[in-house]
């Protein structure tokens, strides 16, 4: 259906425009084009090369040619090939190298613009690409030197390797997030380091957002990163979002006398949890994405801890209560917040997990494991005092960092299958993918 209703768009315009002619004139007359290579609906996938050939001959002088590689949206995936020709006739034998390993599976458009003085016309080629598998890449950690005081170094192992240094830092830490997309590995500090944008291929700081020092008060006080974007709060009350080049692209309405703590992003907006100072309670606030503005806000109590997507419509919010921890789903549109369910256990040190299936929470030295779906929460495994922890959804395996050791079990089964040796404290982990 896409492909006639593009076939038709173009000669209703070209009719539309024959009315304003005067007789004699011949505007409406496209160029032949012929389309030889792809043929209609070919696959390609990654590291594939689409050989573009085509002939076009026109009664009028073309003056460009066009080539694009276009998704659903009619958005070049890939960089446009022009061609100033002048000429009667052209012949096209040209390609594209199929080198961004995240295009997605779907249907995409070979899109060929011819222009001469008067219009232009499009010939289209419908094929389909296959996106490459998921795959779990490596662990990234963070490690604070213990020669060194406020000192950290990166090192990355992956899977049945050796680990190796990336890069390192001094200051503190506020955490850390890896985008696999770009490559890219986010860390801050609270009081005295930067935002730093890391290349963890080149090993190198590509951009940074300096922190306003002023001890011992904290600057950033959250991060948070998607496929897209980083995040991060200030002591000012703004959440603030950069791309993957570090321009803004997301500035929170301000908030005055607290930070905000947590935040995810979800559709066009951003989920977050603003706490305020001297209160017993806290704010969920959604913003619009990317405006900023206020779209809904519910004052809850207790401390949230996590927040995480459970599904389209509503986010599951981890919190510590003054008798026991607990989860409650909050729903978007209406603005409702319903307790699932009490824990066991005396409090929430770290959560993490997303969706409706695996979520971990250690309270001191025990790790549980909480299945919404199900509404199971079972003690998993018991770890001396864990400083962080991730969860590769992809081949359900855990990771757990203990003091210099990260050990690392595979679910259901709770017995670890291995340690990888750190050369100092591990103060945080994140898993990289190959996309």
């Amino acid at each position: 259906m896409l492909q006639s209703l593009k076939r038709y768009i173009f000669p209703f315009a070209a009719l539309l425009l024959s009315f304003s002619c005067s007789k004699g004139d011949d505007y409406i007359t496209p160029p032949s084009v012929t389309i030889s290579n792809p043929f209609q609906n070919q696959i390609f996938g990654y590291g594939d090369t689409i050989f573009i050939k085509a002939s076009i001959s026109h009664f009028r002088e073309i003056e460009n040619i066009k080539i694009s590689l276009l998704n659903k949206a009619f958005s070049p995936v890939l960089p446009v090939l022009n061609y100033s020709v002048n000429v009667l006739d052209y012949q096209i034998n040209t390609y594209f190298v199929l080198e961004d390993i995240n295009l997605v599976d779907g249907e995409y458009f070979i899109q060929i613009k011819v222009t001469d003085k008067q219009s232009s016309w499009n010939e289209w080629a419908d094929i389909r690409i296959t996106e490459v598998l998921r795959e779990f890449k490596s662990i990234i950690a963070v490690v604070a030197n213990p020669d060194l005081l406020n000192t950290f170094e990166v090192f990355e192992t992956p899977l049945n390797a050796a680990s190796s240094k990336l890069y390192g830092f001094s200051g503190d830490h506020l955490g850390s997030e890896v985008n696999s997309k770009y490559n890219l590995h986010f860390t801050a500090g609270r009081i005295f380091n930067d935002l730093i944008a890391w290349d963890i291929n080149k090993k190198v700081a590509n951009w940074s957002v300096p922190a306003i020092v002023n001890p011992p008060q904290d600057w950033f006080c959250g991060l948070y990163a998607d496929e897209k974007d980083v995040f991060v709060s200030t002591r000012d009350g703004f959440i603030v979002g950069y791309d993957r080049f570090g321009k803004v692209s997301f500035r929170s309405l301000q908030f005055q006398n607290g930070e905000f703590t947590h935040f995810i992003s979800h559709q066009n907006m951003l989920i977050a949890v603003f706490e305020p100072y001297n209160s017993q309670f806290q704010e969920l606030v959604v913003f619009n994405y990317p405006g900023g503005t206020v779209l809904r806000r519910l004052q809850i109590s207790g401390k949230v801890k996590h927040l995480s997507i459970y599904n389209s419509g509503s986010v599951l919010v981890f919190t510590d209560q003054t008798t026991k921890p607990a989860v409650f789903e909050f729903t978007i549109e209406s603005s409702t917040f319903v307790k699932l369910r009490d824990f066991a256990f005396d409090n929430c040190d770290i959560v993490i997990g997303s969706g409706k299936d695996h979520y971990f929470i250690s309270s001191g030295n025990e790790i549980w494991w909480y299945r919404p779906q199900t509404g199971s929460a079972i003690l998993y495994t018991s770890v001396q005092e864990p400083g962080s922890i991730a969860f590769d959804e992809l081949n359900n395996q855990l990771y757990v960092a203990s003091g210099s050791t990260i050990s690392y079990h595979r679910l259901p089964f709770s017995q670890s299958l291995g340690n990888i040796e750190m050369p100092g404290r591990v103060v945080g982990i994140n898993l990289r993918y190959n996309r």
